[in-house]
């Protein structure tokens, strides 16, 4: 791909070029995509790519909305060049007003929803798209090009629709004014409009034009989601929060010297804990949920030291502390605890399983805390976050982390990571919290801990059908020896299994 396209022709082809785009991504390099017809299998590319990307960046919370964008920019283009492709074969002139009225009403009736019936004509003809992605002072820039020219008419509807769409905020709004006959309308130029808005992306950043005799529909996703005011505001009251965030009180910091005392007992430790009924059994129920030894249960405190070891412990120990500081500020958030518990179970055996026997203690902790972050964006003050999503035309519904990141602009991983540094916790677990979704962004010095962590986090999010196989870091998957997707599945279904039989 360096000075030249990578043509994508088969599956072979696919193969190929994902290699070569991880290492494109990695090393901070532009990537040019070229290929004449769209599947799935290609798609899905296109979702992987934008998936790294944006993960370097640390907006995976606009995967979604991003992937959704490209999808429809892409499809237009291969619809641009399949109604050139279509009226040629037809005998038409496309811009010949009668020609283009009746051209356009078959090609609605018989390609529209269907391409594959004119798969072989665009394979076999001129027309093509390219596609190019590069990072480049923190903004992303992605360029959709195809060799075809907008005719007048179109790109008076295309304008119309992108003029009237940043108007105005809700859909519906603008359905009856834009609506005519061609193409279903082009809603999808509206929708393009609307959910940049909702991302906090101005929607000048988001153009059509045409040149000789090509078409370039360039999308900027912008290092900085909101005006500088609003994000500093933002930034300001998640800073605010943290400072009134308690640190670890005497006792646990005191039993953590204990932990990482060679000539401490476990008799003294299990002593100390039994003193706070709270910390005990938060201790024996994260123990047993970690799965030390399976198919046996942990019963009491002393039972959970020995089993456990005095690092794992220690680790507990920081999950619990920080567990319930955040529980007793804000509201329980259960579901996010849950998450971590059984990320935090799969990372320690990935670890296992790969023999990194030094940084297993170390997994287990940071897929505990990795997503702190998350309580406090979700605590955020309802307030602020909708005052915010207003003054940014956004909705005023907050359903979701995801829908909050998208408010404000600034990823649960960063926030995570400020509270990490509050505490003072360590090196490895401040960049495992901070990287869980940026794995690349990691220093070489504590990469398998962060690679374990994004890992883990990855399979769960697969089983809650956020993210899938193609999205996952080539460099993690190499680095694991899971670059085929059968031993990637298999060893996901392992560690599931492993993780059920806990539970029971």
């Amino acid at each position: 791909m360096d000075n030249k396209d990578t043509v994508l022709e088969d599956m072979s082809t696919y193969t190929a070029a994902k290699q070569e785009i991880s290492k494109k991504i990695e090393s901070d390099q532009a990537l040019t995509l070229r290929f004449k017809f769209i599947n799935e299998e290609l798609l899905m590319l296109l979702n992987s790519i934008t998936a790294k990307l944006l993960s370097k960046m640390d907006f995976i919370f606009l995967l979604n909305s991003t992937i959704t964008i490209l999808r429809e920019i892409v499809v237009n283009a291969l619809k641009a060049n399949a109604k050139r492709v279509f009226f040629k074969k037809a005998g038409l002139d496309i811009s010949n007003e009668n020609d283009y009225e009746k051209g356009m009403t078959r090609f609605k009736e018989e390609v529209i929803g269907v391409f594959d019936v004119i798969e072989r004509d665009l394979v076999t003809s001129e027309y093509y798209i390219q596609l190019h992605f590069q990072i480049k002072e923190g903004n992303l820039f992605i360029r959709i090009i195809n060799n075809v020219p907008i005719i007048k008419e179109e790109l008076e509807r295309i304008n119309l629709r992108m003029t009237k769409a940043a108007q105005y905020n809700d859909f519906g709004e603008v359905y009856e004014e834009i609506e005519d006959s061609t193409e279903g309308a082009g809603l999808g130029i509206v929708l393009t409009v609307l959910f940049l808005k909702s991302m906090g992306i101005p929607p000048s950043k988001f153009t059509i034009k045409s040149e000789g005799g090509l078409t370039y529909t360039t999308l900027v996703i912008p290092k900085i989601l909101r005006p500088v005011e609003i994000t500093t505001e933002v930034k300001t009251h998640i800073l605010h929060e943290i400072e009134g965030i308690p640190t670890f009180p005497e006792n646990i910091i005191q039993l953590q010297r204990l932990c990482n005392d060679p000539e401490s007992s476990i008799e003294e430790i299990a002593r100390r804990i039994k003193v706070d009924p709270a910390l005990t059994t938060d201790v024996i129920k994260l123990s047993n949920s970690a799965g030390f030894v399976p198919g046996k249960r942990i019963e009491n405190i002393h039972e959970a030291v020995m089993t456990i070891g005095l690092k794992n412990l220690n680790a507990i120990l920081v999950a619990s502390n920080a567990r319930r500081i955040l529980d007793k500020r804000y509201s329980k958030f259960e579901q996010i605890w849950e998450h971590c518990n059984k990320t935090a179970y799969y990372a320690r055996n990935i670890a296992l399983s790969y023999r990194l026997t030094s940084i297993v203690e170390y997994s287990f902790m940071a897929g505990l805390l990795h997503d702190l972050g998350k309580i406090i964006l979700l605590a955020t003050d309802m307030t602020l976050v909708k005052r915010i999503a207003n003054m940014v035309e956004n909705r005023k519904i907050v359903t979701s982390t995801i829908m909050e990141e998208i408010s404000i602009g600034i990823s649960h991983s960063s926030i995570g990571a400020m509270i990490s540094e509050k505490w003072n916790f360590p090196p490895f677990l401040i960049e495992a919290i901070r990287c869980h979704h940026a794995p690349l962004n990691s220093t070489r010095q504590h990469r398998d801990i962060v690679f374990v962590v994004y890992l883990a986090n990855m399979f769960c999010g697969i089983e809650d059908r956020r993210y899938n196989y193609t999205y996952c870091e080539d460099s993690v998957l190499e680095r694991f020896g899971l670059n085929d997707e059968k031993k990637f599945t298999e060893l996901h279904a392992k560690l599931k299994f492993k993780y059920s039989s806990t539970r029971q």
